[in-house]
């Protein structure tokens, strides 16, 4: 497994969690069962009646439109996949690892999951609670986690300055060796805040990638931000033929601006903090 690089100094490798069909699959560690989320499906997240969001590492393999293609089941049931389509510039792992999947019309009343519409700039940022979600679970139909998002990373080198270069990734990234993703849990969901079903919160991402030195335990996880391929998300939709269906973008996380503000106030504090010891420290 090759090192990867980040924007700044912290090098970090990447495991793709594919779970194949014999191996066994794991559950997000540290995770509760439950038969909340939906959306949530094994894999990928529903998020209007007829589509659903996969990584592209799944659905290279549990999708290829062929006679052996699985359905899609969720909360809401089971359902044929009737199309794909891949990312521009998707594959290989983990390049722009995300998938738009449409379903066979079904009946039943019309599903949207709000997503996230806020982009990140590279780097970090003040650390955002979120609820990582799988159907990976053997004790129920879904099993949830909570960590937190503390940066973003537009592109990772695969081979750690070989031939291939960096390739683009946005992903969102958790540096939390307690909880993280394994094998099986790709394409589940990555939601905003710490809750306990999807209606009260924006999808942000996908599970995509499984971080840490090789060699050694897990240190985090790797989610695609969904709001960095929101025009070609929207673009595919608006060509598919016989769709009325469209995207619930809804923004929800404070602005950068607000951000930077919240940072300048606690550098001020500090500083403040700084020059009262040293007025009030002893002179020689």
């Amino acid at each position: 497994m090759k090192l990867l690089s980040l924007p700044g100094p912290r090098p970090i490798a990447l495991a793709c969690v594919l779970a194949l069909a014999t191996l066994q699959v794991q559950a997000i560690t540290n995770s509760t069962p439950t038969t909340a989320f939906a959306p949530v499906g094994f894999f990928g997240v529903q998020v209007a009646p007829d589509w659903v969001l996969t990584v592209n590492h799944v659905a290279a393999a549990f999708f290829p439109l062929s006679a052996g293609t699985i359905p899609f089941a969720n909360g809401f049931g089971e359902r044929s996949v009737i199309g794909r389509f891949d990312a521009p510039g998707a594959g290989p792992f983990p390049a722009n690892d995300l998938t738009l999947l449409r379903l066979a019309p079904g009946s039943g009343a019309a599903f949207f999951q709000p997503v996230s519409s806020d982009l990140f700039a590279a780097g970090s940022f003040p650390a955002l609670d979120v609820t990582i979600v799988s159907a990976a679970n053997s004790s129920g139909p879904r099993a949830y986690a909570y960590t937190t998002v503390s940066e973003f990373a537009t592109e990772l080198d695969p081979d750690d300055g070989g031939p291939l270069g960096p390739v683009t990734v946005n992903y969102l990234l958790s540096f939390d060796a307690q909880t993280f993703v394994q094998s099986g849990d790709s394409g589940g969901g990555l939601f905003l805040g710490r809750v306990l079903d999807s209606t009260s919160a924006p999808l942000l991402g996908l599970s995509s990638a499984q971080l840490g030195d090789e060699g050694q335990p897990p240190a985090g996880s790797g989610f695609v931000q969904l709001a960095a391929y929101r025009p070609w998300i929207d673009a595919t939709l608006a060509a598919a033929a016989g769709n009325s269906q469209q995207i619930q973008w809804v923004s929800s996380v404070p602005e950068a601006s607000t951000w930077l503000l919240w940072g300048l106030g606690l550098a001020g504090v500090a500083a403040a903090r700084r020059r009262s010891a040293s007025a009030a420290a002893p002179r020689f």
